[in-house]
């Protein structure tokens, strides 16, 4: 019996199952390769993910987006048109950043760090030069000379820092549609419930660029220098029949660690195995229970229903750290 049928048509018959892998792979031998390390198919997926699935602010997250999709109503894809990201029981959906969603982080980041520097190099300076200035006999018409120079050098550098820091601070917080630079269509859509990978043109709203079958995509490591020279790891889905490739770090960003990519793409083919239950991190677990597949294992296992949310910050990053230490021994 095929898990659509268990659970009366929940699923789709499309709804991924390792089975359709293995019996793709065989019928597809020969099939389009592109550069990079291509990553094998679990036959039974494992419940892991990298660090970032584990974080404790996810609770806190998931809590805050179901309370407004509840409270308007919407369901489909209208979820992601009102929140501009979705990640539940049905499908994970990334926002879709804009360039200036970096240039908007970057300005912040860099005014608030400037702005303190700038105000503590002025107060360690003048500490300085009082101590210095005994040892060359204190004249304080001269010090106040110094200090005033000191003081224009410095002000301009402090001002537009905090200038900077302060408009993306207020951005942030009344204009999070600006200062994020979400655009209105997603970049991929994963279907737990169909089994279907759909890519969008990150730059046209809702324009598919390929749907197709979980299973008929390729996983891929490719690796580049950053400026030091140390190989940096992105996680790359390809699909073969129409050549179409998807860097999937809007969800699992690139970095030196391939063991965590390697974690990503097991947490990616957990989620879409209907055969399975949904991978067990906080940020899914308020959704365990409309799950069918889920719901049924919970049940069987006597799973606490709140077992991340009754636990304590501390405790979920002991358990995240853990898998981190794990994730990157991972080859």
């Amino acid at each position: 019996m095929s898990v659509n049928e268990t659970f009366d048509g929940y699923y789709a018959d499309t709804a991924y199952t390792p089975d359709q892998r293995r019996n793709w792979e065989e019928e597809n031998p020969e099939r389009e390769k592109i550069f990079g390390s291509r990553l094998s198919w679990d036959r039974k997926t494992q419940d892991t993910g990298p660090k970032e699935m584990y974080d404790p602010s996810h609770i806190e997250m998931a809590e805050v987006e179901e309370e407004k999709r509840q409270t308007s109503g919407v369901e489909g894809e209208a979820i992601f048109k009102q929140l501009k990201a979705r990640y539940d029981h049905q499908a994970m959906m990334p926002p879709n950043y804009k360039t200036t969603a970096v240039v908007f982080y970057m300005a912040t980041a860099f005014g608030k760090g400037f702005s303190y520097i700038s105000a503590i190099g002025f107060v360690f300076f003048l500490l300085i030069y009082l101590l210095y200035l005994p040892t060359k006999g204190f004249d304080f018409k001269d010090y106040l000379e110094v200090v005033e120079g000191f003081f224009f050098l410095l002000s301009p550098i402090f001002l537009a820092s905090v200038f900077f820091w302060k408009v993306g601070d207020f951005l942030e917080k009344k204009r999070p549609d600006i200062f994020l630079g979400l655009r209105k269509g997603p970049v991929w859509k994963a279907d737990r419930q169909t089994g279907n990978l759909t890519l969008y043109n990150p730059k046209k709203a809702w324009k598919k660029r390929v749907e197709a079958p979980f299973y008929e995509f390729d996983a891929y490591l490719q690796s580049s220098p950053d400026t030091q020279g140390s190989a940096t790891y992105t996680l790359i889905l390809h699909h073969p029949k129409t050549g179409v490739s998807q860097k999937m770090k809007s969800f699992f960003p690139s970095t030196k660690m391939q063991g965590e990519l390697i974690a990503g793409w097991h947490f990616l083919q957990r989620y879409m195995d209907v055969s399975q239950p949904l991978p067990d991190v906080p940020g899914l677990e308020i959704h365990r229970h409309k799950d069918p597949t889920t719901a049924k294992a919970d049940k069987r296992r006597r799973r606490n229903p709140r077992f991340w949310r009754d636990k304590t910050e501390g405790e979920i990053k002991k358990i995240q750290e853990d898998k981190y230490r794990k994730n990157i021994r991972l080859r």
